[in-house]
């Protein structure tokens, strides 16, 4: 993933990766522009994106009836549930009929703010899809990581504007990582609150992480190189780093969940890189395993 891909994150929206929605004309969109107006309350919305469900499959299984059996279109049960709007099904919608994803199957990992699902590309590829949801009042929280962000000088008030944001900032985060060649999932495309890598994993199951795993020093000392090089050559502190957003993999530790990070000039820096080196030493010493004292691995890495 180039860096030239993406905007300067601001408060601007980023271009949408060839993702060219002003032309996609369907019925599933006309019927959001007819009947949004009149669902106001919750019981209408819940039967508004049944009736844009039904819409969507209908024509999605249309559409890929000649390649896929039924089980593998669009299959609402395991991917609209309550917790998504109308525009997050139609942005998904989207992307299928711009043949970005073939197909989306279930949940495969969930939080307080996002939940990630396995989804397919035409060219049979496993992505990760990760939706933000923006029906959280978690994001609030999130203001420490964008205020003091060089990168974000102006930044919106309200839920959905700092989601979308949020999941941009990830992007941009994991494109300065991958392209630092820093293991972490390759980035594909963000549009608005819905961010696509590659998946970490297998058949739809993802990598164990640490909190997961038998460790060696060799995981603690790939997990102690990410932190420099995410720091030296990213010019990132993850800031949110532990046990639990690790993948380990058979070619080593992988990270993951890039939101929280920031760029070294935020004023939070070393408190932040403090803590991921804190946790990450915490953990491997609960293994069992004698390593680093925190302060000279942070004397290292700000060398």
């Amino acid at each position: 993933m180039n860096e030239s891909s993406t905007d300067e994150l601001n408060d601007e929206v980023i271009e949408e990766n060839d993702l060219d929605l002003s032309e996609i004309t369907d019925e599933s969109e006309d019927s959001i522009n007819d009947e949004s107006e009149d669902y106001t309350t919750e019981e209408s919305n819940f039967e508004l994106r049944g009736k844009l469900a039904k819409k969507m499959n209908i024509k999605l299984a249309g559409k890929a009836r000649e390649q896929k059996t039924e089980k593998d279109v669009f299959d609402k049960n395991k991917v609209l549930e309550a917790v998504f709007d109308k525009s997050t099904v139609m942005i998904l919608s989207r992307m299928i009929n711009n043949g970005i994803i073939s197909y989306v199957n279930g949940a495969v990992g969930a939080g307080k703010e996002s939940q990630m699902y396995w989804g397919v590309d035409p060219s049979g590829q496993d992505l990760a899809v990760k939706i933000y949801l923006v029906t959280t009042s978690n994001f609030k929280k999130r203001y420490p990581y964008l205020i003091g962000d060089p990168r974000f000088t102006r930044i919106k008030r309200g839920t959905r504007s700092l989601v979308e944001l949020w999941a941009k900032k990830e992007f941009r985060n994991l494109s300065k990582s991958f392209n630092c060649e820093i293991p972490c999932p390759e980035p594909i495309t963000v549009v608005k609150n819905i961010l696509l890598m590659k998946f970490v994993g297998t058949n739809g199951v993802p990598s164990p992480t640490l909190v997961e795993s038998e460790v060696n020093y060799a995981d603690y000392e790939k997990s102690i190189e990410i932190i420099s090089d995410l720091y030296q050559k990213a010019e990132l502190v993850h800031a949110d780093l532990s046990e639990y957003n690790i993948f380990k993999t058979e070619n080593g530790p992988v990270v993951f969940d890039f939101g929280s990070a920031v760029d070294i000039r935020h004023p939070k820096t070393k408190e932040f890189l403090e803590r991921d080196i804190s946790n990450i030493t915490r953990f491997f010493v609960k293994r069992g395993l004698t390593v680093d004292n925190p302060i000279d691995v942070f004397k290292r890495v700000t060398k």
